[in-house]
C-alpha cells in the first residue's frame, strides 16, 4: 500500500461500501471477511491517525470509474501474459 510510507502519518479511507466501513469502525467480522480486515487493522496501525468513511456511490463515481479501469487493465495484462 502506496500511503503506508513512513512520512505519512494522517490517512482517510472513502469507500462507497457501507457494510465494509461499519464492519471496519465496530471491529466486528464476518467468516468471508475475516483476514481481509484483519490485515486492515495491522495496515491502520502503521498510521497515527486513520479515519474510515462511508461515501455515497453518486459523490464517488469518478474513484468508481478509476478502479474499473485498473481492473480491466489488469486483466488485459494478466490475459496477455504480462
Amino acid at each position: 500500500m502506496a500511503a503506508a510510507q513512513p512520512n505519512i502519518a494522517s490517512l482517510t479511507i472513502m469507500s462507497d461500501s457501507q457494510v465494509l466501513i461499519s464492519l471496519i469502525t465496530s471491529k466486528e467480522s464476518t467468516m468471508e471477511l475475516k483476514w481481509i480486515l484483519h490485515d486492515i487493522t495491522l495496515l491502520s496501525l502503521t498510521f497515527t491517525s486513520i479515519s474510515f468513511v462511508f461515501i455515497p456511490r453518486t459523490e464517488n463515481v469518478l474513484a468508481d470509474s478509476l478502479a474499473k479501469s485498473a481492473l480491466v487493465a489488469m486483466s488485459n495484462s494478466s490475459s496477455n501474459g504480462v
